[in-house]
């Protein structure tokens, strides 16, 4: 059932043939408006503090995200908010296309046509919005793409990217579910939008490449991610699909931990027993779920990789080091941290006086979590 051809390319191809018939949807700088703004560049140092960051003028940066309807999307923009508080000539304005891609592309142009200077940007379309990055850039303004990759390349079709280093991601979930299950276990991969969202992809790929490095110790239920919509009602319809069809799942691996609570409560709707899982992006419920389930099933055990709302803090760094044109030191590819391994003793908190909702791995502290939910 694997297909393991490089999915990264397979996606890219079909986002380029879909990106041909909304090309004219995007809007061709005045020659007069092009280099406005260089990508920065490192110089080898440490990585600037926010405050060295701000500039004096006035800065205008847009957050744009191509899907914002979950949690942790809600939880990346008051991160970005926080981030750039320390900066009282930077203002920010926010908006979500719904996974629209045309709305997507509308925002874009729009914030470029009304002068900021800066898009800080979730592309949850991959290439088929690059063309809308570039002549945003074109015109002057900085655009920095974080976690999903929109193609192109840093300081060509946009002035930074960082995303988390998925194949470090991938890699850690599969050797951690490898002593687990027994040769040929069957896992199930679920995450990201219906049709392919890039981060979720990527996170395949790096999984079923230690897959392969470590001797196909896995069978993949599925050819390609199971939908999630990022969404906990949404995966816990497709996995009741899934345990209707599979009799057997010894395994599972998600991108979007708060989604996969729909997946759990599946598993416990039907009568079977929850196997491992490993995910990223969490919340306050899992780890509440998990203390209150694994009594019951032994095999349920946990590992998160968290600090994914961080990642958009580097983003907004590396856009102010473009405005302003300063070093930007900050990394492409983040790592994630290891915030749950219930087999090796790392065991969640469930904290009742903290929305259910909350990333306890956020760099908010309690009280911004608290008012993310109200």
């Amino acid at each position: 059932m694997k297909i393991f051809t490089r999915h990264r390319v397979a996606l890219a191809a079909l986002a380029v043939i879909a990106g041909f018939g909304i090309v004219g949807c995007t809007t061709t700088p005045p020659p007069e408006a092009v280099g406005r703004n260089a990508a920065a560049t490192g110089d080898g140092g440490a990585p600037l503090s926010i405050d060295e960051l701000c500039g004096d003028k006035p800065v205008k940066i847009a957050h744009v995200a191509g899907y914002g309807a979950n949690s942790w999307r809600k939880i990346t923009q008051a991160e970005l908010t926080d981030e750039l508080s320390a900066c009282p000539n930077v203002s920010l304005d926010y908006t979500q296309a719904d996974g629209d891609l045309q709305k997507y592309i509308t925002a874009i142009n729009s914030y470029v046509a009304q002068g900021y200077d800066a898009i800080v940007t979730y592309d949850d379309f991959g290439s088929q919005a690059l063309s809308a990055l570039q002549n945003a850039k074109r015109s002057g303004v900085v655009v920095v793409p974080y976690i999903a990759d929109p193609g192109g390349k840093v300081g060509v079709d946009y002035d930074g990217y960082v995303q988390y280093d998925f194949d470090a991601e991938g890699d850690t979930m599969a050797r951690w579910l490898q002593p687990q299950v027994q040769q040929g276990g069957q896992v199930l991969f679920s995450g990201g939008l219906p049709g392919g969202s890039p981060s979720t992809v990527a996170l395949w790929d790096g999984f079923w490449g230690t897959d392969d490095s470590l001797g196909n110790p896995f069978k993949s239920l599925t050819q390609n991610p199971q939908p999630s919509n990022w969404d906990p009602a949404y995966e816990q319809r497709a996995m009741a699909g899934a345990l209707a069809k599979y009799p057997q799942i010894n395994g599972l691996v998600s991108d979007y931990g708060v989604a996969s609570k729909g997946g759990l409560r599946a598993f416990i709707n039907a009568g079977r027993p929850i196997p491992p899982l490993a995910t990223s992006a969490t919340d306050n419920e899992l780890g509440c779920m998990w203390l209150q389930y694994h009594e019951a099933n032994p095999q349920f055990q946990l590992l998160t990789l968290d600090g994914t709302t961080t990642v958009v803090r580097i983003a907004a760094r590396k856009a102010l080091a473009a405005v302003n044109g300063l070093p930007d030191n900050e990394p492409e590819q983040f790592e994630l941290k290891t915030f749950v391994d219930t087999v090796n003793g790392k065991l969640p908190t469930c904290k009742s006086d903290l929305p259910p909702d909350a990333d306890l791995s956020s760099e908010l502290s309690a009280d911004q979590l608290a008012a993310v939910f109200r």
